[in-house]
């Protein structure tokens, strides 16, 4: 049944409950009670699967505006009531009336309301003066969706822009939601219904620093055809996906207020090093310098790591020693404590692979880093990333790299370090693909494998001369057509889970305070504390 008339009017106002068994029962008692105390009649129905509809008959009609308010003021009163069918529009806007068959053909829309009750309360119908009171109860609901509206009605490009200035955003989605996004299985997810895992989905696209064209071309190519399964309801899916789009922002922007900026991200306290600078320079003078000498360390490793690092063995060395230069970037200094689960996400290995290998780097005679200090309790290692003596005159003549620097970015998991090797060596301006075999620093036979591979998903192009583009913008759509956004999600999740296990164990083992510090602390005790006390003997 169609809710709005050719008029755009609404003369029956439906709430929609869709919780099925007893806590929709409960909640069902709940909304009649406070539509009953406004005076209204109602009617209700009840769905094969336990869902229930009541409908509020109105003898004045309602706009679709002021419809489409009241039953998102009631779905903010009662959690578990969908507003979707007074919010789809004039023309689209339906409710399953009693006596109709059910979607999934496995019974029909029961009436709960006895035949006579229900056929008078269609007949005498509910006056003004009941929507009036419904207003005055839900007055603090429709005021938040006024604003909630005039939110909403600021330009996309400005919702996203407060949203991707966030210092949260860029992280790597939650792996149940990117299942939720590619197979639709909401239930499996976790979620009651479609609506629900729908928003929990764009809230977690846009925390991911994702934009609107970045979900639709997701839906559109096929990537999240979960997505459109949790859209099979909507009349205009394409519209409603822009409102929630919306709503999803809104909502992040809310809460990254409550979230933390921690420049040190992976300690939970500063690391305070001296390195003779002149007290009256500022932290920003200091942080410039380090990102200066960082950009000089990797100008030389470039130089040299095709010769110092060769053969299979190397290849670990090349991409974890990018690890610690991007996690130099990151913190801002050369000296870098990141543990090597962290590292590990950025290469192809486990993390005790990862430690080995920063055993092998840091013994060497003229190391390309000195281990500052060792791991203790919750700390990790610190590194402190040094350009060795035999390299200082080339790093006086080393032209600085621009750009970003990479490690093993997530698409290569899949692929291989090769073709991560010659990609980056197309991305820098190798035209050819013998050019980027030599600044590759590998085979001719694995230069041509693995850039077919990379012509193939798109990664690499040639232009009207034929010489090589690299596409870096294809990255991250390849990187989830192959899986490997989802792997290295699930390695996130886990080392998070390692980390929990590790905290609660040293918890349990924590050394209790030493006597000294809580004299430094509170002072020597008084005499009276240190004095026994004497007893008189009579």
């Amino acid at each position: 049944m169609l809710l709005y008339n050719s008029q755009a009017r609404c003369r029956t106002l439906v709430v929609d409950v869709d919780v099925p068994g007893a806590p929709g029962l409960e909640l069902v008692h709940q909304v009649v009670a406070l539509l009953e105390r406004c005076g209204a009649k109602v009617v209700v129905d009840r769905s094969p699967v336990g869902k229930h509809h009541v409908y509020v008959p109105l003898r004045d009609g309602l706009s679709v505006e002021d419809s489409g308010a009241l039953a998102k003021a009631l779905a903010r009163r009662f959690p578990g009531v969908d507003p979707l069918p007074h919010t789809t529009g004039a023309t689209s806007g339906c409710i399953r009336t009693p006596g109709s068959p059910y979607k999934d053909g496995s019974g029909y829309q029961e009436l709960v309301t006895p035949l006579d009750t229900a056929r008078r309360v269609l007949m005498m119908r509910n006056g003004s003066e009941v929507v009036g009171a419904l207003r005055r109860e839900l007055t603090e609901e429709l005021a938040l969706g006024a604003r909630e509206a005039m939110e909403l009605a600021r330009p996309l490009e400005e919702l996203e822009g407060a949203v991707l200035d966030a210092p949260f955003v860029g992280r790597v989605m939650a792996p149940r939601l990117v299942s939720l996004a590619q197979e639709g299985l909401y239930r499996e997810a976790g979620y009651g219904d479609r609506s629900t895992a729908r928003m929990a989905l764009l809230c977690g696209a846009a925390r991911a620093g994702m934009r609107y064209e970045d979900v639709v071309r997701r839906v559109e190519d096929g990537r999240w055809v979960g997505l459109v399964e949790l859209f099979q309801n909507a009349n205009k899916p394409r519209v409603l996906l822009g409102k929630e789009w919306k709503k999803a922002l809104a909502f992040v922007a809310r809460s990254q207020g409550e979230q933390k900026s921690v420049r040190h991200c992976n300690t939970s306290e500063a690391v305070e090093v001296t390195r003779g600078e002149h007290r009256g320079r500022s932290e920003d003078d200091v942080v410039v310098d380090e990102h200066r000498f960082v950009r000089r360390w990797r100008a030389v490793l470039d130089e040299v790591e095709a010769v110092e690092f060769s053969g299979p063995r190397g290849m670990h060395a090349r991409f974890l020693l990018r690890a610690l230069a991007a996690a130099a970037h990151q913190s801002g200094s050369r000296h870098v404590e990141f543990g090597v689960r962290s590292l590990s996400l950025s290469l192809p290995v486990q993390p005790s692979t990862v430690s080995r290998v920063l055993a092998d780097l840091r013994e060497e005679e003229d190391p390309w880093l000195v281990l500052v200090r060792e791991a203790k309790g919750t700390r990790a290692d610190l590194y402190e990333l040094r350009i060795p003596a035999r390299h200082a005159e080339r790093a006086e003549r080393a032209e600085l790299p621009r750009g970003k620097v990479h490690a093993l970015r997530p698409v290569f998991r899949e692929l291989g370090v090769v073709a991560a090797l010659v990609f980056e060596a197309i991305e820098r301006g190798a035209p050819s693909t013998e050019t980027a075999r030599v600044r590759a620093a590998v085979s001719r036979s694995a230069a041509y494998e693995a850039l077919g591979l990379l012509m193939a998903w798109g990664l690499v192009e040639r232009d009207a001369q034929g010489r090589l583009l690299a596409v870096p913008e294809r990255l991250g759509e390849v990187a989830e057509r192959v899986g490997a956004a989802l792997v290295v999600g699930l390695l996130v999740e886990r080392f998070a889970a390692e980390r929990r296990v590790w905290l609660k164990r040293l918890s349990r083992h924590r050394v209790p305070e030493e006597w000294w510090s809580a004299v430094m602390r509170e002072g020597p005790p008084s005499n009276a504390a240190r004095e026994p006390e004497r007893v008189s003997v009579a």
